[in-house]
């Protein structure tokens, strides 16, 4: 290992063709590196409206690190919170979501680094609080809903309560096709679904459960048939152990990120670093087994290996932040069955890092921070053996280098200070 510092029934049925899967990251647009990259932004007071935000990062540019576009979508202290995790090829508009509203933002990006907002879509009732997009190959996108109206199924369940999440498909203009509850007859947990992964090629789905702002969450993987949306299978994540046996406190707690791996099973992370490989999942019996946990930069401080969140695969390395050990780990999953760590890069102790995606026309990855601890985002780049390093030409001379500040910009829709970001994705320019 090398470091480097510094409820529902379907409501509509649709048809289902065998189709690959789709990629982890999209093909480049044209040569050369992104010149954008789309930002979700808070207000940092809430005094003034959150905004999308769209921040200059041509490396050889002289507003490198600067926002050159904004466009407010008309809340206040909104929670902002998930883009899709990939830009939707053609020119598709990207879902994006407010958390506190529970609305789901359909924004046009065709023209960056200009911004348009053409669509604001609720939740489908009961379905509550969307967090997590997929994109199909078709163009359509799976949506996935933290809670539903009613009670929590768990009667000690009294903060931020609600009934089990669930999942719906809409077309790429956010029209609803069809929706249906991640509920199980007997689940004393609430089921929050949080992640989602689609292999229609299989006709399958694979959702995680973890929690957001709720204090109690179902620690399960679900196995969905896509051509119905019907719940086939729903899997307690079993304790992680060392490789001595010796058991892993809270390993499968908060599954979270599921990626497809090139022999066609699962792998996924839990919010407490555990990582699980699912196989089978096109049969009648799909299995779920412990493959390896991240030790978090303090050994001796089990909460350091707490906050594995959002993943980016590249080729067979699986990019990992690690929140509250401030680092992000990149790990050989060649074989998917024995992860290696081959790498590790700390970031400042106050960058909780979580939120990665990778420019798919360059080797930069831009990385966020968690709640509470969101402010700006970090450009790393990638290299190929699996190391990463800060993107010193952002910052650079600061002494925050590879780091754009949201706290010193000056926002094309106007005054209203410092902010903050959770999500990013890299954008092509607009074609002439």
């Amino acid at each position: 290992m090398k470091t480097a510092s510094l409820l529902l029934a379907p409501l509509l049925l649709g048809g289902c063709a065998s189709v690959p899967p789709t990629a982890d990251i999209a093909p480049p647009a044209a040569a050369g590196p992104s010149p954008y990259l789309l930002l979700l932004a808070a207000d940092k007071d809430g005094a003034e409206e959150d905004f999308f935000a769209v921040v200059d990062v041509r490396p050889e540019s002289p507003d490198l690190g600067k926002v050159v576009s904004t466009q407010p979508y008309g809340h206040r202290k909104s929670m902002p919170h998930h883009l899709e995790y990939v830009l939707p090829a053609g020119g598709r508009h990207v879902f994006a979501n407010a958390h506190h509203p529970e609305r789901t933002l359909l924004l046009d990006v065709s023209a960056a680094p200009a911004l348009r907002i053409t669509k604001s879509i609720a939740p489908p009732a009961p379905l509550r609080f969307p967090h997590d997009y997929a994109r199909l190959p078709n163009g359509n996108v799976l949506m996935g809903f933290l809670r539903s109206d009613g009670p929590s199924p768990k009667a000690s369940d009294t903060e931020s309560p609600g009934g089990h999440g669930g999942l719906a498909e809409y077309t790429a203009a956010g029209e609803l096709l069809r929706s249906a509850s991640a509920a199980v007859p007997g689940r004393a947990e609430p089921i929050r679904l949080y992640a989602i992964l689609p292999m229609p090629d299989i006709d399958r789905i694979v959702t995680t459960s973890a929690r957001m702002m709720e204090k109690s969450s179902a620690n399960v993987v679900q196995v969905w048939r896509y051509s119905d949306l019907r719940l086939l299978h729903t899997i307690d994540v079993p304790d992680g152990r060392k490789p001595d046996g010796t058991p892993l406190d809270w390993a499968a707690e908060m599954p979270f990120g599921p990626r497809r791996m090139a022999d066609g099973s699962v792998l996924l992370n839990t919010y407490m670093c555990g990582f699980y490989r699912l196989t089978g999942l096109a049969s009648d019996a799909p299995s779920i087994a412990h493959v390896y946990d991240i030790q978090g930069r303090d050994p001796k401080d089990p909460s350091t290996r707490v906050g594995c969140s959002v993943p980016v695969v590249v080729g067979t390395h699986w990019l990992m932040p690690v929140a509250w050990s401030q680092m992000v780990v990149v790990l050989d999953i060649a074989d998917p069955a024995a992860p290696r760590e081959v790498s590790r890069l700390q970031l400042p102790a106050d960058f909780n890092a979580h939120w990665a995606a990778k420019d798919p026309a360059s080797d930069r990855i831009v990385v966020g921070s968690e709640v509470e601890k969101e402010r700006g985002m970090y450009l790393l780049r990638y290299d190929p053996s699996g190391m990463l390093s800060i993107d010193t030409r952002v910052g650079a001379g600061s002494d925050r280098p590879g780091y754009i500040d949201l706290a010193a910009q000056s926002w094309p829709h106007g005054p209203s200070g410092a902010a903050w970001a959770h999500a990013g994705l890299f954008l092509p320019a607009a074609a002439p």
